[in-house]
């Protein structure tokens, strides 16, 4: 497999074969040419992106790279894009390393904030010694009101919905 392969595979959703060749592949090229393959589909949000980067990454320094790279391609709140990211920093960097990057965007990206926080307690157990740090960036979340509610909708009828958090008024 060549670049160009590689590549085209990440434009079409991915078999079982493929994804594992391509897994493969990227286990074996240097680690160069692995980090600027994942930088060049970051943006794709391809669904195998984050599997594959879970499975092939082991260097910190790739792993802590494109963690931050993946938290700042998500410039508006996206609870999906979110979620997967922040499983692949807890995964790769630690829970106290990527609690301590997402804590750093409270100010420049807080719809990042907000969204790891809904999905972060269901990756850090209530026993693990980083789950006091995870309530340290829920209290200050709170304290600098960041954390949007869910939207209460009462219609004509007396009916209630509820609406994202995020979108239009």
């Amino acid at each position: 497999m060549d670049v160009i392969e590689a590549d085209q595979l990440l434009q079409r959703p991915l078999e079982s074969k493929d994804f594992n060749r391509l897994a493969k592949w990227l286990r074996e090229i240097s680690d160069s040419i692995r980090l600027d393959f994942f930088r060049r589909h970051l943006h794709l949000s391809h669904p195998a992106f984050w599997r594959l980067a879970t499975s092939c990454i082991n260097s910190r320094a790739e792993a802590f790279d494109l963690f931050k790279r993946g938290l700042d391609d998500i410039v508006s709140a996206h609870s999906q894009k979110t979620k997967i990211c922040t499983q692949f920093g807890v995964a790769k960097l630690g829970a106290k390393r990527a609690i301590a990057v997402i804590a750093a965007r409270i100010d420049s990206q807080p719809h990042v904030v907000d969204m790891a926080l809904y999905w972060l307690p269901c990756m850090i157990s209530k026993d693990a010694p980083t789950f006091a740090l995870l309530k340290a960036l829920q209290a200050e979340a709170e304290r600098t009101n960041i954390i949007k509610p869910t939207r209460r909708i009462e219609g004509v009828g007396g009916s209630v919905t509820y609406a994202d958090r995020y979108g239009a008024e």
